[in-house]
């Protein structure tokens, strides 16, 4: 058998080389017999369709290739380093105090022993004592973060259950355990034999006789002897020794419990060794037992409040953003040589923002930097009251002022010509990023001493790290945190923050000689330099560092920004609706139920789910019961940014300054009554309890520490538990206002008003009824007269009060006007007056005195406030604004409701223009005045927009989405105009958009009549500019115009071509707009031929031709 095994081998062995014979029921007309030559066609033909095609252009668009396209790569990078070179981190150390405070007293830098040492990782830091570890753990790179830890980013992880996860651990387990102590065994020679080692003994030799033993005397012998037998079964006796060493149960180490009893205990003796014989305070003992050097500590400035120690932020910050795979933000020396062309920067300094974007950014870099300018200006991050970033781009000096803003805030001095620092090398994004990472040192407070993190040193740290019963030390170089979970023990926190601050302020704390780079100083190396030298130590940090402490779930942006997988908020913000949710989805909407609008509604104020009304009475409908509000007491309180004042006297409660902020407590109760079948109030009624409110009112010019203040000093002021209540300037409600029957609001501080009383002061009035006054104090010039309302001038020192009338003020306002006159008469506020006689003059609009006419700059011609003394019209209605806007996807309106409103009398003028300007960008607004319409349009908030070279790709491409949509929501807007004049007034068919009048208005270029509309108006000059820039101009264009202009189809090639570009027309699709002929020469082919390119080769087309 085995032998006919061997023999077929040997045939199919031979036979394998040889072609086989032809078979009858193949065909010969087949070539190619073998297998393998078949494969090697495939393979070929596979290949060769890559060399009937165009080379991909992809690289063209990257920063390397526009690098090469302008020939400014340089040859080297900063350093060497290849992607396969060994990490190089800073070496492992504990830190830990050198003395430990005595009687709880802080130790400040200058009493920390200086040991010398060198940089080996078991040296020890320089004025710190440390404990080395005793080895370090040689940590594996990957390439985009240089860790292990790094490398699991690839692994979709779900980072906000990693959050929650790290904030849900249990906080039951002791925090206070300290290390593992060995128990000693009996055979230790260690401890037993050398510590309990026997005194020698002296041998003392004794020489005994024969006849000494006589002296031994005879005991008495027993008489009988007893026999005790044991229990049967009975096991020998066993050694307890070799016993107690065989059980395994008992453990040969234990866990140390730290109680902190012994410190304390000897604490108190100390004390009272101290205090024993003289008659000293424990403070005054803690103060001589002390051995700080006072002489070296460095006071806190007394304008800094408490609350504002250990800021996680500066006045003045320059955010650095580079990198490619994870982008590094790193805080850098905010001066102007750390810029470069080739990163984005961020400036952060207090009420400004601004984001400068380089020609040779990268994509993720400029995405990167806008989505935290964004998380700033939204959450008011970094002590940044900014409302919108300003977008400086790299190249483009359109805005001067806000460049020469820029220049100042980094110390760039006029006569300074140096130019930005060039782009660098193309990979050096990836060099930096990863260096950077390496230089990341996360420690651990423990033991009293910071132990460093093996896991997260040199790595990105990650969310699930941070635990609830855990205070961790972050040191980023420029910036160190001190991060403490919300169920960490008290002293630990205390301890690591004491801690922290000595590692901050010690000398050569900042010693990076064994990486690649120093995370402090690498920003004068980035780019290209003509001097790449820079020193990897440094002796002391410097005071744009940040040392800060942060509170779990408190986390500024530039902290979250250090984490790979920290969970990022959704900003629902319009650009991010527009891209979501397309063009195609603007839709106009239906004037007539928009004409129609809401069933009107009293103003009612609901507080702990009680209903106040207007503040006097509330009646429920359903249940026909009548609620009567009874003001027991007011009290009003002044805030300032450390303390607040009492107003004593009644007189003064209804006075209010802009730029101050006030607490008013109001305690009241509620009367239920019913009302009889006939509809008659019942007799008897329910007097319930005692009810408390909390009103915080903050002016326009308020500063932010008195806001502040005022809502801590709210909570700190309740007792009783009440409601709180935020009430800002010009949106105070009826309840509020009738607190006080008559309430003014003055212009500035008290002290700046007090001094104005010499000088003529105007006050508009708002407010139907005569106890709910509001009177406004506006800029005494005639262009904030208003002829719908009576006005009232004041002059303090001269005791005279004019009372001006409009001549279209309806009756009521000019008696709540006249009632207000006569007020002062009597009360003669010290806030007005600084005389004793008070009198009063009616003037109506038109007659004024020559005097009045001066003080005022009033014009014959009254062309400063568009006059109404020659107009006809009756002016018996109310003005009706409409939102339009798109935040959530969907087209709508919203129309905007009077506080002060009543049901039978018309407010002239019942709302401001912060409504119109304070509103979520790019929108628009639809009023109704009577007979006429206005369509006001605001702005595109985003300037970088129109960044559009050919050096580069712009980084707001992405934004063209949402101009095209902002261009169909101005259409719908437009549209929806016509719809609702036409619900109005009727259809005309005979004239176009049914003989609609009206006009359309840019923010920032309003006529006077539009400004008119409303009590008082500021010229905005910064969004001017931007419409300005934008093509739009003051010229009056009626709503039809617009219109027929945004529904346009063909236009011209050259005015195509042109910028700005006609009202209406998308700028990604200017081809649609061209006939048959212009779009052949246009493009070089028919539309059909167009119509068959793929999009990016007609995008390609399109930019090569000027068409996009």
């Amino acid at each position: 058998m085995e032998k006919v095994k061997l023999e077929s081998l040997s045939l199919a062995h031979s036979l394998s080389d040889k072609p086989l014979p032809p078979s009858p029921l193949i065909p010969t007309s087949l070539e190619g017999g073998k297998v393998s030559d078949r494969l090697s066609q495939l393979k070929c033909n596979s290949e060769n369709w890559k060399q009937r095609i165009e080379q991909t252009d992809a690289k063209k668009f990257t920063v390397a290739g526009r690098l090469q396209k302008k020939a400014q790569s340089p040859v080297e990078l900063q350093f060497e380093r290849s992607p396969n070179d060994e990490a190089k981190k800073c070496p492992m150390v504990e830190v830990r105090s050198a003395n430990q405070p005595q009687l709880g007293l802080a130790k400040s830098p200058s009493m920390m022993v200086t040991t010398g040492g060198s940089a080996a990782p078991k040296s020890t830091l320089r004025s710190l004592s440390v404990n080395p570890e005793e080895e370090v753990p040689s940590l594996s790179r990957s390439n985009s973060s240089s860790s292990e830890s790094d490398g699991e980013r690839s692994a979709p992880q779900n980072a906000k259950h990693n959050k929650e996860l790290a904030n849900n651990k249990s906080a039951a387990a002791p925090t206070n355990v300290g290390a593992r102590i060995l128990v000693p065994r009996l055979d230790d020679k260690e401890t037993f034999e050398n510590f309990f080692a026997s005194a020698p003994r002296k041998e003392e030799s004794v020489q005994l006789e024969i006849s000494s033993f006589d002296d031994i005397k005879p005991t008495e012998r027993l008489v009988s002897k007893r026999n005790v037998q044991g229990p049967k079964g009975r096991r020998a006796a066993r050694n307890p020794l070799k016993s107690l060493a065989a059980r395994e149960d008992i453990s040969s180490e234990y866990t140390e419990v730290r109680s902190g009893i012994a410190e304390r205990e000897l604490r108190r003796l100390k004390l009272e060794s101290y205090g024993q014989n003289a008659n000293l305070a424990a403070e005054a003992i803690a103060g001589l037992a002390s051995i700080e050097d006072f002489k070296s500590v460095a006071l806190r400035s007394s304008s800094i409040p408490l609350q504002q120690m250990w800021l996680p932020h500066k006045p003045v910050m320059l955010l650095h953003v580079k990198g490619r795979t994870h982008v590094q933000t790193r805080l850098v020396d905010p001066v102007h040589t750390s810029l470069n062309r080739g990163d984005c920067f961020i400036l952060v300094a207090g009420a400004q923002l601004f984001r400068y974007v380089g020609s040779f950014a990268n994509v993720i870099e400029i995405s990167r930097s806008k989505k935290i300018c964004a998380a700033i200006v939204e959450n008011k991050d970094l002590g940044c009251t900014a409302t919108q970033e300003v977008i400086l781009t790299d190249g483009k000096y359109v805005n001067e002022r806000q460049w020469r803003q820029f220049w100042q805030l980094l110390g760039k001095k006029e006569d300074d010509r140096s130019e930005i620092a060039d782009c660098g090398h193309a990979d050096e994004d990836d060099v930096f990023e990863s260096s950077l990472i390496e230089t990341n040192k996360i420690y651990e407070f423990q033991d009293d001493g910071l132990v460093p993190l093996d896991k997260f040193w040199g790595c990105i740290p990650k969310v699930d790290m941070l635990d609830t019963r855990k205070v961790l030390v972050f040191d980023f170089g420029s910036e160190l945190y001190v991060w403490n979970g919300k169920n960490a023990p008290s002293d630990a926190k205390r301890a690591a923050m004491r801690l922290a601050q000595e590692h901050f302020g010690a000398e050569n704390s900042a010693d990076y000689a064994q990486c690649y780079l120093n995370p402090l100083n690498y920003a004068c190396i980035v780019g290209r330099r003509e001097n790449t030298k820079y020193a990897k130590r440094t002796e002391k940090r410097p005071e744009w560092c940040i040392l800060g402490k942060i509170t779990q779930n408190m986390e500024t942006v530039l902290f979250k920004e250090k984490f790979s997988d920290w969970p990022e908020l959704e900003r629902e913000d319009l650009e991010k609706d527009y891209l979501a949710n397309g063009i195609h989805e603007v839709r106009a909407l239906n004037g007539t139920a928009l004409y129609k609008g809401e069933p009107y509604q009293e103003p009612n104020l609901v507080l702990e789910q009680a209903n106040l009304g207007r503040g006097n009475f509330y009646y429920d409908t359903d249940t026909m019961r009548h609620f009567d509000v009874i003001t027991k007491s007011t009290d009003k309180w002044q805030i300032h940014e450390f303390n607040f004042d009492s107003e004593n006297a009644r007189e003064d409660y209804g006075h209010f300054y802009s730029a101050e902020s006030y607490i008013v407590r109001w305690i009241y109760q509620i009367s239920v009554t019913v009302r009889e079948l006939s509809g008659k109030v019942s007799n008897r009624s329910t007097v319930g309890r005692d009810r408390c409110v909390y009103f915080t009112w903050q002016g326009r010019q308020s500063s932010a520490n008195e806001k502040g203040a005022a809502a801590l000093l709210t909570v700190e002021l309740d007792k009783e538990k009440g409601a709180q209540l935020r009430v800002s300037q010009g949106d105070e409600c009826t309840a509020f206002v009738r607190l006080f029957g008559q309430l003014w609001q003055h212009r500035g501080r008290k002290e700046d008003c007090l001094k104005r009383r010499s000088q003529w002061r105007l006050y508009q009035l708002q407010g139907n009824v005569k106890e709910e006054t509001l009177l406004k104090e506006v800029d005494c010039q005639a262009g904030q007269l208003r002829s719908r309302n009576s006005m009232l001038l004041i002059h303090g020192s001269q005791g005279s009060v004019i009372v001006w009338h409009g001549s279209k003020s309806a009756a009521h306002t000019r008696s709540v006007a006249l009632d207000a006159a006569m007020e002062l008469v009597t009360e003669k506020p010290k806030h007005l007056f600084s005389c004793e006689d008070v009198k009063v003059t009616e003037m109506e609009e038109g007659s004024e005195t020559e005097e009045c006419r001066k003080v005022l700059g009033l014009s014959d011609q009254r062309k400063e406030y568009d006059s109404l003394t020659e107009s006809t019209k009756a002016y018996n209605y109310q003005l009706r604004v409409f939102n339009f806007s798109s935040t959530q996807g969907v087209f709508k309106a919203i129309e905007l409701i009077d506080p002060l409103r009543c049901q039978e009398l018309q407010s002239p003028y019942p709302f401001s223009q912060e409504q119109l300007y304070n509103a979520r960008q790019p929108t628009s607004f639809l009023l109704d005045d009577g007979d006429v319409l206005w369509l006001w349009m605001g702005w595109w908030p985003l300037e970088d927009v129109k960044i559009n070279t050919d050096e580069r790709s712009s980084p707001t491409n992405d934004n063209r989405a949402g101009v095209n949509r902002w261009i169909s929501e101005r259409r719908a807007a437009l549209e929806t105009a016509v719809d609702y004049w036409r619900a109005k007034h009727g259809e005309n068919e005979k004239e176009p958009f049914h003989g609609i009048r009206g006009q359309v208005v840019w923010a920032g270029l309003e006529p006077v009549a539009f400004k008119a509309l409303f009590p008082e108006w500021t010229d905005r000059s910064d969004v001017r500019d931007i419409n300005e820039e934008d093509g739009r101009t003051n010229v009056p264009v009626t709503i039809s115009e617009m219109l027929a202009q945004m529904t346009q189809t063909e236009y011209p090639l050259e005015v195509l071509k042109a910028r700005p570009l006609p009202e209406g027309v998308e700028p990604t699709r200017l081809e649609v707009y061209l006939n048959s002929d212009d779009f052949k020469l246009a493009l070089g082919c028919s539309r059909a031929e167009f119509e068959q390119l793929p999009i990016w080769k007609q995008t390609k087309l399109k930019k090569e031709r000027g068409l996009f």
